[in-house]
């Protein structure tokens, strides 16, 4: 990971992960006020039923008062656990077919394992308001190829009150119209000569409706909206986002973007 703005990021506590546990690492933010990151990192490798886990996701210290942090955390992990325990079950339920359905088995690629990996990002911290960021990768053993998709959580600080993107503006239904038409013009720019043949996807994927803007992010340059595969565009298309800046969109929104905001994601693979 890396910070958006030059600000240090310090661990001060970490233990090595055990297989199949979770490790917190304690985060230092960067000025007073700003509640502390505990980190849980998720590391499982289960050899005999051919699956791994790689997950992290942040959890909140101090700073804030005991039933919000209870809220707001447990907001963040509803992301990410399920969706381990769902990767647990299925392989699990697989062994199960197998040990009952042998010769059908044995036909099925021996090599495949399935995984789940999960990375955080902090994409907007202060005082009032902080928006965390899942990213995941996952594969199941015998699929044509893996899937990504981003879920995201917003929260107010003061309450504890998760906020869906609707409700980050003054007009929810007004506002989901003007991202969708925002989004259709920025994905317009995005593909060029191919939308045409991708126009389908873009009108049904950018509908506005709530069920397609459930990962708009806040960051202090403005919000992030999110798009997995399969939504704007075919699978070959990848993941979309669509940068929308604050000067766009901060009259229309019931929350107030501070540029100054702690921004942590994740940088690039060399």
């Amino acid at each position: 990971m890396r910070l958006k703005q030059a600000v240090a990021i310090v661990l001060t506590a970490g233990v090595v992960a055990a297989c199949a546990g979770c490790r917190p690492q304690t985060v230092s933010t960067p000025w007073p006020g700003l509640p502390s990151i505990a980190v849980q990192t998720v590391r499982v490798e289960d050899e005999t039923l051919r699956y791994s886990v790689r997950a992290s996701y942040p959890q909140l210290r101090g700073a804030l008062p005991e039933g919000v942090l209870e809220k707001v955390n447990k907001a963040i992990a509803d992301m990410v656990l399920p969706d381990i325990a769902g990767l647990k079950q299925n392989v699990a339920d697989d062994a199960a077919w197998a040990a009952k359905n042998s010769s059908e088995a044995a036909q099925l690629p021996a090599d495949q394992s399935s995984s789940l990996n999960a990375e955080y990002e902090i994409p907007y911290l202060m005082n009032d308001l902080i928006s965390v960021r899942i990213r995941f990768e996952t594969y199941s053993a015998g699929a044509a190829h893996g899937m990504s998709y981003t879920r995201v959580v917003n929260a107010r600080l003061s309450d504890g009150e998760i906020i869906d993107t609707e409700g980050l503006f003054t007009n929810g239904k007004q506002g989901l119209q003007w991202l969708s038409q925002y989004c259709v013009s920025d994905l317009k720019r995005q593909y060029g000569s191919d939308y045409e043949a991708l126009q389908s996807f873009v009108e049904w994927g950018t509908a506005p409706t709530a069920d397609n803007f459930t990962s708009v992010s806040l960051e202090p340059g403005g919000l992030v909206v999110s798009f997995d595969p399969y939504q704007v565009g075919p699978y070959a298309a990848g993941p979309r986002e669509i940068h929308i800046p604050t000067d766009d969109v901060q009259s229309m929104l019931a929350i107030s973007l501070s540029p100054k905001a702690f921004s942590l994601v994740l940088g690039s693979r060399d």
